[in-house]
Order: structure tokens, then sequence, then C-alpha cells
């Protein structure tokens, strides 16, 4: 029988070797940057509408980027330790696009104003089940691992084809909702009114999809992102 993943293998050995033998250990720091590994997060329609209505603009900083449809954040590095996540080897504890950023800004129309937030260099951390990031607010101090979404489980890591038939490892994560501390820094930082408010503690802000496909890239740099 022709096996599907003979072409990776020289990659993927050393991968899951490492995988396997961090996992029973306390947290290991795996630097995945010289891989094609990307996260990709998906606004869902009544965050785009919700954005919309308020005039925000978010624009990519850093290592991400803007696709037609989603903002892309490659992935430098993943933790292992143990963890009762049934994805990647079962035992990874956290991973990371360090480097990658969002800027959230609208223009206030009386005044002109330009407000707004920076979330950079992410962290999925599956314990928790909550994503990290840095969150610089516009003219103010940077908030360092504030958790800024809660998150659900959709698909467990697994091996499979993309559209373009490479096997690769994928994940699904869904339900993202603004924790509190990010309702209050969103609040604060894009002077929202209480409509909004509320608007913005109910709504799902949509997907991050993990893929992995092993084959190598350039280095993508994993200095941290620093909001101006």
């Amino acid at each position: 029988m022709k096996s599907f993943f003979r072409p990776t293998s020289k990659l993927l050995a050393p991968l899951v070797m490492s995988l396997c033998s961090a996992a029973a250990m306390a947290q290991t720091r795996i630097l995945i940057n010289t891989l094609t590994a990307d996260s990709f997060q998906t606004f869902s329609e009544d965050a785009i509408g919700a954005f919309e209505l308020k005039n925000v603009t978010i624009t990519a900083r850093g290592n991400a980027q803007a696709t037609p449809d989603a903002y892309r954040l490659p992935i430098t590095e993943i933790y292992l330790g143990p963890s009762k996540f049934t994805g990647l080897a079962g035992g990874t504890y956290k991973g990371g696009s360090i480097g990658s950023a969002l800027e959230i800004t609208r223009v206030i129309k009386k005044t002109g104003q330009r407000v707004g937030l920076t979330m950079a260099n992410f962290r999925i951390n599956y314990h928790s089940k909550k994503v990290i990031a840095d969150v610089t607010p516009i003219g103010g101090k940077t908030t360092l691992d504030q958790a800024i979404y809660d998150f659900q489980v959709i698909r467990p890591m697994v091996f499979e084809p993309n559209a373009q038939g490479k096997f690769v490892l994928e994940e699904r994560l869904g339900e993202l909702r603004l924790t509190p501390e990010s309702v209050t820094s969103f609040t604060n930082a894009l002077a929202l009114d209480a409509v909004s408010v509320i608007l913005i503690k109910a709504l799902d802000f949509g997907t991050l999809v993990q893929s992995i496909n092993l084959a190598p890239r350039a280095a993508t740099s994993t200095t941290p992102y620093i909001a101006q």
C-alpha cells in the first residue's frame, strides 16, 4: 500500500519525536518558525457587521497578513507539557504567533480623533481555553499576556489533505468571545457607547484555524511585535 506520508517523513519524524518526548515533561518550547504553519483568524459576519456599524478598521501588522477572508498569523512556536487537550500529540499546552499583530481602530466622527488598540503576539492556551495577546491602546501602556478571547475546540488537530491535496495538521477553534478584560479594553480604547458594549459582550467573533503542512519556508521572525 502506498504511503501518503512518505514525502514529508524527513520533516515529520523529528517533529513527532520532539512532541512525544516533551509531552510528558514540563513545558518545553519548540520553534516551528521554519515550517509552513499558520493560524487564520476569520471574523464572523456578526462581528464584521458590528465593526462596520462603528466604522472600525482592522489592519495587519508585523508578521500578520490580510487575506481575502481572514488574517494569517504565522505560527512561530508551540509549548508542550502535561495536557488533556486531544489535539497535536495530546501534549500541546499552548502555541504562539509571536511577531503578529492586528490593529483595531476607528475615527470618532464628531472630533476626528483616531482611537483604538493593537493586539499582538498571539498565544493559544489549551488548558484555559483562552487566546492571549499583548494589548496596547493608542497612546496608552501595553498590558502583557491579556486573555482576549474564550474559545471552544470545534475540531481537534487532525492530519488530513487540504484543498491542494497536501496532507496537513489542522484544527479549528470557534465561538471566540471577548473576555471581561477585553470588553473593558475595547470599550475604553474604541470609545464605545453602552449599546455597543452590550453588543460586543454577546458576539461570537469567529474562528481560528491552525494549519501546519510541515513544508519548510524562510524563517519567520520570532521578535515580539511592539505597538508604536
